[in-house]
């Protein structure tokens, strides 16, 4: 597995990394040993590893993880104690876990509103896109003025992140939503608002939400998760 989870998490002395960067790291247990590793993520004690609790999603349809962690990119020091339990917590993730993909990203959306989002969210719909040649800046606007829409048509709004280094996705989203039900009701008031929604937002109509967007990424992740309680 790559392990780039302890160099994510913490920075050892200073850093200059801001308050909206993030690490993201994703697991999948291997065979038989899915309960163990949510227990064991469940009961860490994160402030001991110098570390707010991140945000806990578990996989529900749409990709191959089993748990997704976000978490706010730390500056503090990690101390020699603080070391010794971030290396036991590695090695029993590396007992546990097959698959490991850990990354960092930036946001606009600040910690503490995607906490309060997280809180209040029964389901989580993250959707991680990979850019066509030269179209990274095309798709960060995509799916800003894709937020504009939703917000004129009353639907919930994503947190956009952009990957620094890590993976091979360029940028992906967020949805907080209340539940599967709400998320599935979702939609705007009528076809007529979407419509008008879509050109106001920077779209030529509302075909165009998606037609654009098949323009400018080469590769597309969509899954449904659940909060971790």
């Amino acid at each position: 597995m790559k392990r780039l989870f302890l160099a994510l998490m913490l920075t050892v002395g200073p850093t200059t990394v801001s308050a909206d960067d993030y690490w993201v790291t994703q697991l999948r247990a291997a065979p038989g040993n899915f309960p163990a590793l949510l227990e064991r993520i469940k009961n860490t004690d994160w402030k001991a590893m110098g570390e707010e609790a991140p945000i806990l999603m578990r996989h529900s349809q749409g990709n191959h993880w089993d748990l997704m962690l976000l978490g706010q990119h730390s500056e503090k020091h990690c101390n020699h104690s603080c070391q010794s339990t971030v290396g036991a917590f590695e090695g029993d993730l590396e007992a546990l876990v097959d698959f490991e993909l850990s990354f960092q990203a930036s946001s606009e959306t600040g910690w503490q509103h995607l906490k309060a989002n997280a809180q209040n969210a029964g389901m989580f719909h993250i959707e991680m896109f990979n850019a066509a040649a030269a179209k990274h800046a095309a798709l960060l606007r995509q799916r800003k003025i894709e937020n504009d829409y939703l917000a004129k048509t009353g639907q919930v709004t994503n947190a956009i992140f952009e990957v620094a280094f890590g993976s091979d996705i360029d940028i992906f989203t967020i949805g907080f939503h209340e539940s599967m039900e709400s998320f599935a009701k979702a939609g705007p008031p009528s076809a007529e608002a979407a419509e008008q929604a879509a050109i106001e937002a920077g779209f030529k109509n509302r075909a165009d939400i998606s037609f654009h967007l098949r323009e400018l990424i080469v590769g597309h992740h969509d899954t449904l998760a659940v909060p971790v309680k």
